[in-house]
């Protein structure tokens, strides 16, 4: 079934579909294996699991570890409608895609540094290095997400949930594979040598990534919008968002589900203290994560092509509380590997339904502008979140995060039943 935009593109610039299809497996297959590259350079410092335990290591302070996911959300989502704006103007998507991809490396290395300064410099030291580390990473990683998002949607001209589906299984394939080194690694080795292993060796894998975006085919598009000024750019958003009711409705939704993730990085913690696991089980935690993003993708995007992406929405936010559920009446450890498991089809449902919801609800002129205005509007949900969650646990240890979580996820399941409308076959 065709989604929106593609049927607009199909109307109106026949000429431009038949040249992308032309590229069609070519994209694909470079596309897929670069993500998966990626996911298994990014799997040695997972923000679930790794990173926040890592962070354990230098501080016992919640507030602190919970600033892992918080950073990583405010950098990935606050400079998505700057990059939207760079995107926007540009006849071709690559070589900005390209230019980022290379810097995002820099990020990476940053972060492999800072384990090195184990034993040499302070700890606040090392916490402040790390952050801003963490930042670049995720700051550069959030500013090539429009541009790249669009790079797809307007490439992938045709069954775009088996894309997602096959990308994010190979993804998680290649994580699992990440993971069970990132685990042998961890045993095998005394902190801080296992974490500093696991970086660097990280940071290598993340080199083959920009092998397959320089392959990329892109055709120059029929269309582009007329350069305007920044200031412009952001004032011209109100109107904009008031001509798109799907699109507010959505995004209120997604918001809900976004908070409903707040307790993600501290089941991993929770149940290697409570059960006293060793430190090897954060690498079988994520790779369970990437198991369940490499299977339940191609579901979701079975899904999505067929009967639109709000019952994948929908199935995100039952996740969210079945996850807080079990956290909090687990007996045993085996317990979590379930919730991890959860964890994983939560990220590759949203993986896969926040850009194609965009790409169904907006023309295609102004889906690189929606998916910024989208995910910078979710940034400052991605910072609260996991901040109130260090904050809670605090003040009412585990307990009182896994209850205030599933709450919160039940009220993402009413938002997102309530709120969102299937908007396959509108266009706006």
């Amino acid at each position: 079934m065709n989604s929106n935009d593609i049927a607009y593109l199909k109307s109106n610039y026949p000429d431009y579909v038949l040249q992308a299809e032309k590229n069609y497996w070519h994209n694909f297959f470079l596309l897929v294996l670069d993500s998966a590259t990626f996911t298994f350079a990014t799997a040695m410092f997972s923000k679930d699991t790794i990173l926040p335990y890592f962070i354990t290591l230098l501080t016992t302070s919640p507030i602190l570890i919970g600033l892992v996911p918080a950073v990583y959300f405010f950098g990935y989502y606050a400079p998505q409608l700057l990059g939207a704006y760079m995107a926007n103007h540009r006849s071709r998507r690559k070589p900005m895609i390209l230019g980022i991809v290379i810097a995002e490396r820099l990020g990476i290395l940053m972060i492999a540094l800072t384990a090195q300064f184990f034993g040499r410099v302070a700890p606040q030291w090392i916490l402040f290095l790390f952050f801003i580390s963490f930042m670049v990473f995720s700051f550069l990683n959030g500013l090539i997400g429009p541009a790249y998002s669009d790079f797809v949607g307007k490439n992938i001209v045709r069954s775009r949930g088996f894309f997602y589906g096959v990308s994010y299984a190979l993804s998680g394939a290649m994580g699992l594979i990440a993971s069970l080194i990132s685990r042998y690694f961890l045993d095998q080795f005394p902190s801080p040598v296992n974490f500093q292993i696991v970086f660097w060796l990280g940071f290598g894998f993340s080199f083959l990534s920009p092998f397959f975006v320089a392959r990329l085919r892109e055709v120059e598009l029929p269309f582009i919008s007329q350069t305007e000024p920044l200031q412009t750019f952001f004032q011209q958003i109100p109107g904009q968002l008031k001509n798109s009711p799907l699109f507010l409705r959505f995004i209120w939704a997604r918001a809900l589900v976004g908070l409903g993730l707040m307790g993600t990085s501290f089941y991993a913690i929770y149940a290697i203290h409570r059960f006293s696991l060793s430190e090897g089980n954060l690498g079988s935690f994520t790779m369970i994560i990437l198991l369940a993003q490499s299977v339940l993708s191609l579901v979701w995007g079975w899904v999505g092509d067929r009967f639109g992406y709000k019952v994948v929405l929908l199935t995100t936010a039952v996740f969210l509380a079945v996850e807080a559920f079990l956290a909090l009446v687990a007996p045993h450890a085996w317990m979590f590997f379930i919730i991890a498991f959860l964890v994983g089809g939560v990220y590759s449902a949203l993986s896969i339904s926040d850009p194609n919801f965009v790409f169904e609800i907006v023309l295609p002129k102004q889906t690189s502008k929606f998916l910024g205005i989208a995910n910078t509007f979710l940034a400052p949900i991605g910072v609260l979140g996991p901040l109130l969650a260090g904050m809670i646990v605090e003040k009412s240890g585990y307990t009182g995060l896994f209850s205030i979580n599933l709450i919160i996820a039940l009220i993402a399941v009413i938002g997102v039943w309530v709120l969102v409308k299937e908007p396959r076959n509108k266009i706006q």
